[in-house]
């Protein structure tokens, strides 16, 4: 189950990856971390792909994706 947020955050990356991020008023390190990328499917060939979604494990244990688009980092959901 996940709860969606959307909301601005900051982040440090290393190798364009998230190493650490700031969320109300905490600071997560990354323990692991994966790249998703949605792609569409064949049939939305027309669809342009989204950006791509980092999925992160933080040594506090939260579990979460964040997305880095034009405006910024955000959390976009955290996993239960």
């Amino acid at each position: 189950m996940t709860k969606l947020y959307r909301q601005q955050i900051k982040v440090q990356t290393r190798d364009r990856l998230p190493v650490a991020f700031y969320w109300r008023r905490v600071w997560y390190r990354v323990t692991a971390c994966t790249v998703k990328e949605e792609l569409p499917s064949r049939r939305e060939w027309w669809r342009m792909p989204g950006p791509p979604r980092y999925r992160c494990e933080t040594k506090q244990g939260l579990v979460c994706d964040l997305i880095k688009d034009g405006n910024g980092w955000k959390l976009e959901r955290v996993w239960d």
